[in-house]
């Protein structure tokens, strides 16, 4: 009976001791080292974030090309990915807009029908008796933040329906950092500072509507 007893508390201390590891073990592989993962994210959003982003212009005019009064032109639906359509219309839209405001063209219209490639255009234009197009796509937009810039990159051409000559390449990347705002205090008449706070950076589609207002405003040179 003695002999019994006794393994019986041999056993159960080692199941003591065997269950105490266990939990402890548990423990060990239910904390991750949480600062190291922290700090390495951090680190990440940190250099990705800030990091300014390539942009490049470049720009071509056929030299002592004008538009006779009597031209007629289309402006064409932007190509875009997917997710960049909604702007890509407002973009078109506001081309056609600016157009019509400054009367480059006796006749203008704006197409907003998804052709395969450029000579599936310039047909067109042709069957409709259109002396240009204007044609383009939105190569990269990049939505800033607090921490990031943002970007839009625009690539244009007029082009000639009758020779297919590029009268106008205009290939545009225009970018804006997040912007500062301080909030003012009045004390005895003098207005101090007394808060600095970070905002969002401008829209793509801000950035891209500049752009638009810049291609418009060199066509403008070349009206006859």
């Amino acid at each position: 009976m003695p002999n019994n007893m006794e393994d019986i508390r041999l056993i159960s201390r080692t199941m003591l001791i065997a269950a105490v590891l266990l939990a402890v073990m548990s423990c060990s592989v239910a904390v991750p080292p949480q600062t190291t993962v922290l700090s390495t994210k951090h680190k990440t959003l940190t250099q990705s974030e800030s990091e300014a982003q390539p942009c490049l212009r470049d720009f071509y005019i056929k030299p002592e090309h004008q538009f006779p009064f009597e031209s007629r032109a289309a402006v064409f639906l932007l190509k875009s990915s997917i997710d960049a359509q909604e702007i890509s219309i407002y973009l078109t839209d506001l081309m056609h807009k600016l157009l019509l405001q400054r009367q480059l063209f006796h006749i203008l219209e704006k197409n907003d029908e998804i052709f395969n490639d450029l000579k599936s255009q310039i047909k067109y234009a042709r069957d409709k008796k259109y002396n240009y197009i204007i044609v383009g796509e939105i190569e990269k937009i990049v939505m800033g933040g607090e921490l990031r810039q943002s970007m839009m990159s625009i690539k244009m051409r007029v082009i000639d329906t009758k020779t297919e000559v590029t009268l106008l390449y205009f290939d545009h990347c225009r970018t804006a950092p997040p912007r500062r705002a301080i909030s003012f205090t009045d004390f005895d008449g003098l207005n101090f500072p007394v808060k600095f706070f970070d905002l969002q950076a401008p829209l793509p589609k801000q950035l891209g509507a500049l752009t638009v207002a810049e291609i418009v405003n060199i066509l403008e040179r070349f009206k006859e």
